[in-house]
Formats: structure tokens, C-alpha cells, sequence
């Protein structure tokens, strides 16, 4: 039993005479006739009563003139969801992030806007750190990542800076050096510092490196992540270094002050599959592309 089956059987029910509903459907009478035999053999019922110049439903018929409809509605409707989805129409995307790019407002920003144009898509945001989305972008768990710029992406991977951010020095409150306004590298010279885990150091989580360069530092802690980094600076163990959009982060006990004079930038970037087939996620990373290079013209 197949899908034109079904609409061969509701056209003549529609008609209630074969030649009329052979002309609608663009097929021949005698095919027709003996479509709708080929429907009934494999009900193992007869759906019309037929006479020399009448046709009606039989009981059988009657009953199953409404499946028939209803399997025509939903075939039409899959259909076009189908079509809808290979144009990157509807589809849903799988976003991770990490906070400092969460705090910054790219990601909102550019979420909501992509939803005025393509209302079909729908968002899931999930927070996870730089190497963590790497990973659930191979094994396809996310779609596309918000990660600091790393120095070279896995192989399947690819990705583009968004945004560059100066830095921010997240200070207990009572810290002397809270005092001021501004902070310089030199100043933070024998701080004690909370640093990443020692693979986010090695390629990926590299802040203190890019305010402190080729000062030495002592690191007395170390935290997985930005919100664990605030935690263990709020209790006094020791200063930590973070994008500067963390500051819309309020923890109590932490004070934060913007450094001036550091050789390089926090980079957020996009990164994402190289062989993307899904056109919804295509068409979202072509388009975090276009913003990106318009915010570079500007």
C-alpha cells in the first residue's frame, strides 16, 4: 500500500465516479479502476459499490475514507517539514559557551537577531568550557561552540574570532590593590593568581600568559572554569585574570578593575564542524561570519 494508494481511494470517494476522478488525478479510467482494486485486495475489503451508473461507499469504505484523509494531511505535512528542513528553514541548534562570551551579550545578540529572520529555529544553550565543546562538536552533541581563540582547531573543526575583549583583574574586595582604578601588568608582578587547569594553560585558557608575558607569576590555585576562577578569588586565595565582560558577573566579595598595557586581547571565537550537513546550522555559522566581518568593516 502506498501514499498514491491513498489518494486514488479519497478522489473517487471525493467524485463518486471513476472517470471524473481519473481526469482530476491525470491517469486513465481502466488505471484507476484497477489501482483501487489493488487497494481493496490488500484491505481484504470492498470500499465501493459499484453499479452500471452509480458509485458508493461501502461501510468499510466510509470508515476508512477518514484514515485516508488523515494519512494524506500528515504525508503533505512531512512533506513540507522535510522540505523546510533541507533549506535550513526550521531545525533546532545546539549552542555551547563559556561564560565570559555569555557575559560579553554576542551570543544573545546574534541568537535573537537570526531569530527575527529565520522564526523556525529554535535555540538550546548549553554551558561547557572551550575543550569540553570540542569534543561534543565531534561526537555532535553541539552545533556550535563559543569558545576562547585557541592556538589550532581538531582536525573536522574550524573557526573564527567574534569578538577581542581586554582584560579584567577580578580582586577580593580588601585586596590593596583594589584601590586603583586601573591596574598595569607591572603592578600584579608577585600577586598570587588563580590560574586555569594545566591543559587549559598549555593551549587554551592562556590569560595570564597574555597580561603577565614573560613575568614570573605564582599560581597557587587552580579552577576548571570563570565561575570556580570568582569563587576562589572571593575567599582570598588569590587574584585571577579573566575577560573584561565578567565584570556584569556580581559576586559578592570581588572587586574588578580593567588592566591597561597588556600586549594582547581576550578573543572569543565561533568554531564548528568543517562538513556541516545540517543547513540550519550552516546557514547560523554563515551568518555569525557576516556580522563578524561587518563589525571588522566598521
Amino acid at each position: 500500500m502506498e501514499i498514491r494508494h491513498f489518494r486514488y481511494f479519497v478522489a473517487v470517494a471525493d467524485e463518486l465516479h471513476f472517470g471524473r476522478a481519473a481526469e482530476i488525478l491525470g491517469i486513465s479510467p481502466p488505471t484507476l479502476s484497477e489501482q483501487i482494486r489493488a487497494l481493496e485486495d490488500s484491505l481484504g475489503a470492498q470500499l465501493f459499490t459499484r453499479k452500471t451508473r452509480s458509485v458508493s461507499l461501502t461501510p468499510v469504505g466510509e470508515l476508512f475514507l477518514d484514515e485516508a484523509r488523515a494519512v494524506l494531511k500528515q504525508a503533505a505535512h512531512a512533506e513540507l517539514v522535510g522540505r523546510q528542513a533541507a533549506r535550513g528553514d526550521i531545525g533546532t541548534i545546539a549552542i555551547g559557551f563559556i561564560v565570559t562570551a555569555l557575559c560579553s551579550g554576542i551570543i544573545q545578540g546574534l541568537v535573537r537577531e537570526y531569530r527575527e529572520s529565520w522564526p523556525g529555529i529554535s535555540f538550546v544553550l548549553k554551558r561547557l568550557e572551550t575543550f569540553p565543546q570540542m569534543k561534543a562538536l565531534l561526537d555532535g552533541s553541539l552545533d556550535v561552540g563559543f569558545i576562547r581563540v585557541v592556538d589550532r582547531y581538531p582536525a573536522g573543526l574550524a573557526g573564527m574570532i567574534v569578538q577581542r575583549q581586554t582584560f579584567a583583574i577580578a580582586l577580593p574586595e580588601r585586596h590593596p590593590l583594589a584601590a586603583h582604578a586601573r591596574l598595569e601588568p607591572a603592578m600584579l608582578a608577585g600577586e598570587n593568581f588563580v590560574g586555569p587547569p594545566v591543559e587549559g594553560e598549555v593551549g587554551f585558557w592562556r590569560n595570564i600568559d597574555q597580561v603577565m608575558g614573560e613575568t614570573p607569576v605564582n599560581i597557587v590555585a587552580r579552577a576548571p572554569d570563570a565561575v570556580s576562577v570568582l569563587g576562589m578569588v572571593a575567599c582570598g586565595i588569590g587574584i585571577g585574570i579573566l575577560a573584561e565582560s565578567i565584570h556584569r558577573f556580581a559576586v559578592p566579595g570581588i572587586v574588578y578593575r580593567e588592566v591597561i598595557g597588556a600586549p594582547s586581547t581576550a578573543e572569543h571565537a565561533v568554531v564548528y564542524r568543517r562538513n556541516e550537513g545540517s543547513q540550519a546550522v550552516k546557514g547560523f555559522v554563515d551568518f555569525v561570519r557576516s556580522k563578524t566581518r561587518d563589525q571588522a568593516a566598521s
